[in-house]
């Protein structure tokens, strides 16, 4: 009696622990929203706090193009002249000249340094698309990376349930005497392992569905659901066109090639300050008329020039230019180059990929389950012992989750080639703005 009291005791631990663990999805689904791949980026492009700073940063560069292209304000000046030494108020002044004075900058230097401001707000520009592809790359591969959580949970609790189909064929195995009792403890403690190995799992999930609601730009315990999909097509890509399009739609290197026209304007810059600036001024003297005095009031107008006569100075912010210019020249070297091998190692990262993905598909789950399947029916026969049955079952799951995990990482190379290429390939309706 109490060895059959054991079994049913244990046999109901079992189907509670598997009941639970299939109504835990069904309760998830009532409370939370399902977010498609592109919902999920879209929202990151947009809400993602260092994409909202960068730009930010740009609007704040394109409103200083106008200042940079703006004359100096105008100076107005009332002064009192011919004040009797007799009084300090200046109403008794005898003089009043009125002023107004305006700095106007060489019209060559106030040309080029709009084009300084110009370039400075285009290399913002190229930063903010850089940051907004950075996030898109680094939400996807957030996505999949929770993706491949949900699905290890999965397949974790599959394989606890046919641990649990083990426990049961182990008991009557033992019932019947055809195996020892330590088979039967020994299927219980594992699925009890089991247990244990899926809420670390689900902590897992938890911690990437964290990242993803930060990288969305909101509190990381939002509720939410994402749908499985793989976008991606086969890696026929052809190399020569990738390339051509890092150079060209990069936003990295569209910003060091801004930078590299900053630096040529800022150049230009340094040339033009051998140039003259000019000051223009115009005066009215309002003259209290007297006995003694009866000149009438009259007008000044007074032109100055500011010669640029201490070449050392500018000599010193030529030299300071020039070499600004070599080093952001150098600067988009290197982008480019970098551009290529960072091209190249995401397109081999997913071939090698595809071909892990090719492999457990067609070769390595089918045999897999083939050998699962025979070592189940062998231990119900009593022709194989449990611990091949064991390992058999974790060799099929170790298979499953290799599986995925390519698949996982394929769709994570091809978001790195999308951030090599510099701009969404696989995401329909996503545009860097």
């Amino acid at each position: 009696m109490g060895k059959n009291k054991w079994k049913s005791s244990k046999t109901l631990i079992v189907a509670t622990v598997l009941s639970m663990m299939a109504a835990m999805p069904a309760l998830a689904a009532e409370t939370t929203e399902f977010l498609t791949l592109q919902q999920v980026v879209s929202l990151a492009v947009k809400n993602n706090p260092a994409v909202v700073e960068s730009q930010k940063r740009w609007e704040e560069k394109q409103a200083r193009v106008p200042l940079a292209k703006a004359w100096a304000n105008p100076e107005f000046g009332i002064m009192k002249d011919d004040i009797p030494n007799t009084s300090l108020n200046p109403f008794d002044a005898m003089m009043t000249e009125y002023t107004l004075t305006q700095d106007i900058m060489n019209p060559s230097k106030l040309k080029a340094m709009g084009k300084m401001a110009d370039s400075d707000a285009l290399m913002a520009k190229a930063n903010y698309q850089d940051k907004q592809m950075e996030v898109y790359t680094a939400v996807k591969e957030a996505y999949y990376d929770l993706l491949y959580a949900e699905k290890a949970l999965e397949i974790g609790k599959e394989n606890q349930q046919l641990m649990g189909q083990l426990v049961q064929i182990a008991q009557v195995n033992y019932s019947t005497g055809m195996v020892p009792l330590q088979d039967t403890l020994r299927a219980q403690t594992e699925f009890s392992t089991m247990t244990t190995d899926l809420l670390t799992m689900a902590s897992m999930s938890a911690v990437a569905k964290a990242q993803v609601n930060t990288l969305l730009g909101r509190p990381a315990d939002t509720p939410f659901a994402i749908k499985e999909e793989f976008n991606a097509p086969p890696p026929n890509f052809n190399l020569a066109n990738l390339q051509q399009a890092a150079q060209t739609d990069k936003p990295a290197v569209a910003g060091m090639q801004r930078q590299v026209e900053m630096a040529k304007n800022g150049l230009e810059v340094a040339r033009k300050q051998q140039l003259p600036d000019y000051q223009l001024s115009i005066g009215y003297k309002d003259r209290k008329q007297t006995m003694m005095d009866t000149q009438p009031d009259t007008w000044k107008m007074e032109v100055m020039v500011m010669l640029p006569l201490w070449q050392g100075k500018n000599k010193a912010e030529l030299r300071s230019a020039d070499a600004n210019l070599a080093a952001s020249e150098a600067a988009l070297a290197s982008m480019q180059n970098m551009a290529g091998l960072d091209l190249q190692m995401a397109l081999t990262e997913a071939q090698s990929n595809w071909r892990r993905i090719e492999l457990y598909k067609n070769t390595v789950v089918p045999q897999a389950e083939q050998t699962y399947q025979a070592g189940v029916v062998g231990y119900t026969n009593g022709k194989v012992d449990f611990m091949a049955v064991l390992d058999s079952l974790n060799a099929l799951r170790n298979a499953k989750l290799d599986y995925y995990k390519a698949r996982v990482d394929y769709e994570k190379a091809a978001a790195k080639l999308e951030k090599a290429v510099g701009k969404p390939l696989f995401v329909s309706g996503i545009t860097l703005q």
